[in-house]
């Protein structure tokens, strides 16, 4: 895998979540020095609030998720 999509790789990491606290720190770390870096973790994050803020999930009612459950129940 190439440095590009080990970055990129990375900084959908922390974006899910999935960093430890010390990888957090070096991204973070390198996203304030390295030009590329930074772009790419921008353009990132203005893609995921974008995403956030212009799509909605449809609301389910709370029988159809008990329907759901005890199919769920059922089957094992």
């Amino acid at each position: 895998m190439s440095n590009y999509q080990d970055l990129r790789k990375q900084i959908s990491m922390y974006f899910d979540n999935e960093l430890c606290s010390d990888d957090k720190q070096q991204l973070l770390q390198r996203v304030d020095v390295d030009p590329k870096c930074s772009s790419l973790f921008r353009k990132e994050k203005n893609f995921r609030e974008y995403i956030k803020s212009n799509i909605k999930r449809p609301n389910v009612s709370n029988n159809l998720i008990d329907n759901i459950k005890n199919k769920m129940n059922h089957t094992v």
